[in-house]
């Protein structure tokens, strides 16, 4: 016990006045255990089995192996590579809770300031307030044009932004990334000089309201253009407008979880093919 012999008796004598009984016999032949002892000893040794149990736990957490995590994934994002983080932490770290919740960029980064998210897919660009870090996740996307079948655009493999002149569009609402609405809008005006820009829906009703127009077409998300639509073709433009998926923390979080899944993060990075666009061109840099 590396103590000493009169301290261990002390200590016990402590107990046995606390608990106002005689826990051992003293004799001659030894020590033996009291009626009482008796009685307490399998209540000690739950107690012991007990601290063991949450030092362990409490171990455990300071290594990052155990507690709970929240996350936010991004709508109409990478829902695969997303997938594939999540999926590596959880292999790594199976008894971590995840708590998980999806939203756009913009809201991703209001539940992360304000504690109720511990790290958050988003797109660039954004406004990303002060205080919080980004991990790159090493994976850039095009914006896709989404047109009716018989609109005169859809016939070409990539559409030249420049076409863009003057063509009714549908681009996503302010409100899930104002930085991005207003970069894409920058980069539009600047390659076409006449931005005819005719309402403003989320991606899935834009590329309803298109399906039946005649000539107006739909600014989406790479992802969305991947889920497909039988009555809308979904086209590369040329330059590719590019957003950045990134993941969101609180840079002074210490939590030992989120390091433990910025280090999955740069794990898959490594090992995910793709990148930007050799013809595009970063929204982020405008």
């Amino acid at each position: 016990m590396r103590i000493t012999q009169p301290a261990l008796t002390q200590r016990i004598q402590a107990i046995e006045r606390e608990l106002g009984v005689d826990l051992l016999t003293r004799s001659a032949r030894g020590v033996r255990l009291t009626q009482a002892g008796e009685a307490l000893l399998p209540y000690a040794r739950r107690m012991v089995r007990s601290e063991d149990q949450a030092l362990s736990e409490l171990a455990d957490i300071a290594a990052g192996c155990a507690g709970r995590l929240r996350i936010a994934y991004l709508l109409h994002g990478d829902v695969g590579l997303q997938g594939r983080i999540v999926a590596q932490f959880r292999r790594c770290y199976p008894v971590v809770e995840l708590e998980t919740s999806a939203a756009q960029s913009r809201m991703n980064l209001d539940l992360l300031c304000n504690g109720g998210v511990d790290v958050a897919f988003v797109e660039l660009p954004a406004d990303v307030p002060e205080g919080i870090a980004l991990q790159s996740i090493g994976r850039c996307y095009p914006l896709m044009l989404a047109l009716p079948l018989n609109h005169r655009l859809a016939k070409l493999d990539r559409v030249p932004v420049e076409a863009l002149r003057g063509v009714p569009l549908l681009l996503s609402p302010p409100s899930e990334n104002p930085a991005m609405s207003t970069a894409f809008k920058r980069w539009l005006t600047r390659h076409t000089s006449n931005v005819n820009v005719v309402a403003e829906e989320p991606a899935d009703q834009a590329v309803e309201t298109i399906a039946t127009s005649d000539g107006a077409a739909a600014v989406v998300s790479w992802w969305r253009a991947s889920t497909g639509a039988g009555s809308v073709a979904f086209k590369p433009l040329t330059p590719a407008p590019l957003v950045e998926l990134s993941l969101a923390h609180r840079s002074d979080d210490p939590n030992p979880l989120l390091r433990n899944l910025l280090t999955a993060v740069d794990e898959i990075r490594a090992s995910t093919m793709g990148g930007a666009d050799a013809d595009g061109e970063l929204l982020s840099d405008l």
